[in-house]
């Protein structure tokens, strides 16, 4: 393969890279998951006797400042990556690098979530886990 068609391939690729995670962004971003209703993890968490409660409430609290700290940092990534896939002249490396960088944090925003949801799972009883995994988006919400 020449140059010149790598260099397209590339280009093509970090273009793909970039409808996806924004796909993923927007559904995520529109999901319920940005509502001021209680998530089902909250919900069910509320169900529980104390200390869990309390316990799992507090660590529901901190999880979810983590997530808007993230969300955050997700949005000027965004800006960035979009700011490098737009630049003239077009540095493949930068934009390639902006993509690394969007996608690691959403690594890193799933593992918030479902690391929560994996210390909440097994204090809740078997039925109230397949009531809350029936809501939709129940272990994309903190």
């Amino acid at each position: 393969m020449r140059a010149s068609s790598w260099r397209w391939a590339l280009v093509a690729s970090l273009a793909l890279n970039l409808l996806l995670l924004g796909v993923i962004g927007t559904w995520w971003w529109r999901s319920d998951s940005r509502s001021s209703d209680p998530s089902a993890l909250a919900e069910a968490v509320a169900t529980l006797p104390e200390p869990d409660r309390t316990t799992l409430g507090h660590l529901l609290d901190q999880r979810r400042a983590q997530a808007d700290a993230i969300w955050k940092e997700l949005r000027q990534l965004r800006t960035a990556s979009n700011e490098a896939l737009s630049a003239d002249p077009y540095d493949p490396a930068k934009a390639a690098a902006g993509l690394a960088a969007m996608r690691d944090k959403f690594q890193e925003l799933r593992d918030v979530v479902e690391g929560t949801a994996l210390e909440i799972m097994p204090k809740l009883p078997a039925e109230q886990r397949r009531k809350m995994l029936e809501r939709r988006s129940a272990l994309w919400r903190l």
